[in-house]
């Protein structure tokens, strides 16, 4: 009898998790197949339009959140809890690839180019504008609470994650596998970052008093900001959604600091703390701190942590 309740039990749960993720998987191939049979000169423009649609997803993010992003005690609360989260799910993970590599011969440190504040400033600058949106929309928020008599009606957030999905899928065409990039010294970094990412939110769970299963789903996100902010704010409400967000934003910052700090000698820990951003924002800075044999590292960590974020943060989350 037991074993029967918990077969239905598992089950269940199961379901919940296929069909919390279908959406987005479908979002997922259905651009990985378009990204395929679309020629190269009608996938760029595609491309381009990523970065202004992830400013729009951040406009809307903060107008859904503007209740407490605009909340001085709130938000108070939400960076404390963030910065923690965001500390230890960037220090573990390194840790882990740290004792990975006292074990394994490291990626050759070749001679990489001097530094220059030109490589710095775009990622930060995206960083600004990310929050300059976010803020703009709980802005929008405040005066249609206060001056406007009737809702805004604006696109959902969820709606433009979806699109902004499928696109990725577009860019994930260009990845390019190759047997060599399988390895077990290419495929540990993600793994170790999975691994810390999750024994850092249960550090960070016994540091701010938060649930484990929270905490953990928090984690999950892997430096992607607009998807854990919009899954997370969706299931678990508008102060969770703005501390995931600003937990994955405060993880693309730190990262930027160690690349820069250990990427000439130690590039699988730079890349490490990059998490998912390695395939797109921190990539300009992994080619110009790390040594070029740390790209098609940066590429393939990258990539699947962005395919197994979503799947986390589903799996993590309370009520699944």
């Amino acid at each position: 009898m037991h074993d029967t309740y918990r077969f239905l039990t598992d089950g269940s749960k199961n379901m919940k998790i296929l069909f919390s993720l279908l959406p987005i998987l479908i979002a997922l191939l259905a651009g990985y197949a378009i990204g395929k049979l679309l020629p190269t000169q009608f996938r760029k423009p595609l491309l381009h339009s990523i970065t202004p649609l992830v400013w729009v997803l951040l406009f809307l993010i903060g107008f859904e959140f503007g209740e407490v992003i605009l909340s001085a005690s709130s938000i108070g609360t939400v960076m404390k809890a963030a910065f923690v989260f965001a500390v230890c799910t960037t220090v573990f993970p390194c840790l882990l690839i740290l004792m990975l590599k006292s074990n394994r011969q490291s990626l050759p440190a070749k001679a990489r180019q001097p530094f220059r504040l030109t490589y710095i400033w775009p990622p930060l600058k995206e960083c600004l504008i990310a929050l300059v949106m976010v803020g703009l929309g709980g802005v929008l928020y405040l005066l249609q609470d206060q001056i406007l008599e009737e809702a805004l009606a604006l696109p959902s957030s969820g709606a433009m994650l979806l699109l902004l999905i499928l696109l990725v899928g577009i860019d994930l065409t260009q990845v390019k596998l190759n047997v060599q990039w399988l390895s077990w010294s290419i495929l540990a970094v993600p793994l170790f970052v999975v691994l810390g990412s999750l024994v850092g939110g249960a550090m960070a769970a016994w540091i701010t008093g938060e649930s484990l299963r929270v905490s953990l789903a928090l984690a999950s996100g892997f430096g992607w900001f607009t998807l854990s902010s919009v899954m997370i704010g969706d299931a678990l409400g508008q102060v969770y959604g703005t501390m995931a967000l600003m937990t994955d934003l405060l993880r693309e910052l730190l990262a930027i600091m160690v690349l820069y700090a250990l990427g000439r000698h130690q590039p699988q820990v730079g890349i490490g703390s990059a998490g998912a951003t390695a395939l797109d924002s921190t990539l300009p800075i992994i080619k110009q701190a790390c040594s070029p044999d740390a790209v098609p590292l940066a590429l393939i960590s990258g990539f699947l942590l962005t395919l197994l974020a979503p799947v986390f943060i589903t799996i993590m989350m309370p009520g699944i």
